[in-house]
């Protein structure tokens, strides 16, 4: 059977030709769910033996069809209430364009979505089968995307056609009906799901342990969240006066100058300093126009407060897996250390401090006062005294003895980069564990002796 595979496997690295883009790419992301090369070449095998046409989740078309579906939303949550609350009924044939593009490109997704394969969470293997996407799609996403895909834009450009061909009063009252419930339609946020499969995607990169990935989204949300609601807010803020119908002329200024000051009057609002913007509610609709702007900035305030706090813990955690990971084997070298409680040794690893030395640098002068022992994760180290000399390494350590004068000089052979635990630090800690503060004294009380002995 590996005589009959090879061939195909070649062909997956070399005479595929452009089926390859729709084939799992070999990165990070699929290394962490595979496992290795092999298998993800025999993944490539599988796909194409399976003989149908489908879109593979890890495949480079993928990541990159993803990506453009959120562009393309992006730009839709941006333009929308623009076009509504500003262009008056006349977008021209840039807006209409991008509706009917945009458009187009979510009637397309509807039908790929058929065809693009899906990650089990269970068991994270490629479901590839037709029939199970279809039966996947169908129980998830196929209701929202079908609603969001329903194509406006082509009923907003036969609308504009016959605005132009008709310049009656009822074609401008038709348009205009046309156009709210385009803004009707974006109430459902059906688009942001799109949104949501970005995220669902690079939590996927995420667990490939790309932390950088996930904590650089993250952020990226939270700012394209803030910038969203504060769009639409200040969008709003000049639509709902429009639906009053102030006469046409009563201010002749761009759209940027009359979006600016919607935006102003909006985060003056949210922020809650009313900086230019303490004129009272005239009606009851523009009270609740100002309660809701106040109410979604005290939400966006309370969010970014959350993140940020998640942010930090989340970094704090990540800093703790990674001294664990590197440092607990240079500790548990160290007799007074050996055989502790788990959480001691945790809280220890978080004190510890990074240090480089360069090749012949004197790290300690011998009988200098003693501060801190180090332990070395990389390089060599010469400890010399008068009568005798040693060379320690990799996963060593020396200057145990922190509270008593330095019995050797200790330089730098190679460049070195070690490990750091302070006195003062170490001493912190063990106010936190009594018992083994007890413990810990007695071995200072044997060096004190050793060295009175010396």
């Amino acid at each position: 059977m590996e005589n009959s595979q090879a061939p195909v496997g070649r062909r997956t690295a070399s005479t595929c030709g452009w089926k390859a883009v729709f084939l799992p790419q070999l990165n990070r992301q699929s290394l962490s769910v595979y496992g290795s090369e092999i298998a993800v070449e025999k993944e490539c095998i599988r796909q194409l033996q399976s003989g149908v046409w489908v879109i593979h989740p890890f495949s480079p078309i993928r990541s990159y069809y993803i990506m453009c579906m959120v562009a393309i939303t992006f730009l839709n949550l941006i333009g929308i209430p623009m076009e509504i609350a500003f262009l008056d009924g006349y977008s021209g044939v840039g807006w209409e364009g991008f509706n009917v593009f945009s458009d187009t490109l979510f009637l397309m997704d509807v039908a790929l979505n058929f065809r693009m394969g899906i990650i089990s969470e269970d068991s994270e293997v490629a479901i590839l089968d037709i029939k199970k996407i279809r039966v996947i799609y169908l129980k998830s996403w196929f209701i929202p995307d079908v609603i969001a895909a329903f194509p406006i834009g082509y009923i907003l450009l036969i609308a504009e056609l016959q605005s132009h061909s008709d310049t009656s009063t009822s074609g401008s009252k038709a348009s205009r009906m046309v156009r709210i419930l385009m803004f009707v339609r974006i109430i459902s946020l059906v688009r942001l799901l799109r949104v949501s499969r970005l995220v669902r995607f690079f939590n996927e990169v995420s667990n490939a342990n790309l932390e950088y990935v996930q904590l650089f989204f993250r952020i990226l949300s939270l700012f394209m969240m803030m910038f969203l609601l504060c769009h639409w807010n200040g969008c709003i803020q000049y639509f709902v006066p429009m639906l009053e119908e102030f006469p046409s002329d009563c201010w002749n200024a761009t759209v940027g100058e009359k979006y600016s000051f919607g935006v102003f009057r909006a985060l003056s609002h949210m922020i809650q300093i009313s900086y230019g913007s303490n004129e009272s509610p005239t009606n009851e609709v523009e009270l609740w126009v100002v309660m809701t702007s106040m109410l979604s900035g005290a939400l966006m305030y309370t969010v970014l407060v959350a993140n940020a706090a998640a942010i930090i813990t989340n970094v704090d955690q990540a800093a703790k897996e990674i001294l664990t990971v590197m440092c607990l084997s240079l500790l548990n070298n160290v007799p007074m250390f050996q055989n502790r409680d788990v959480n001691f040794l945790n809280t220890v690893l978080l004190q510890f401090q990074h240090e480089v030395f360069q090749e012949d640098d004197v790290i300690f002068q011998q009988n200098a006062p003693g501060d801190r022992m180090f332990f070395i994760e990389h390089g060599q180290v010469l400890v010399e005294t008068d009568s005798f000399s040693q060379e320690l390494a990799d996963g060593d350590y020396f200057g145990g003895q922190a509270q008593i004068r330095r019995l050797a000089t200790v330089q730098a052979l190679t460049t070195c980069q070690l490990f750091s635990l302070s006195s003062e630090r170490f001493q912190m800690v063990l106010q936190g564990f009594p018992d083994i503060r007890r413990d810990m004294e007695k071995f200072s009380q044997q060096d004190k002796e050793y060295v009175r002995h010396l």
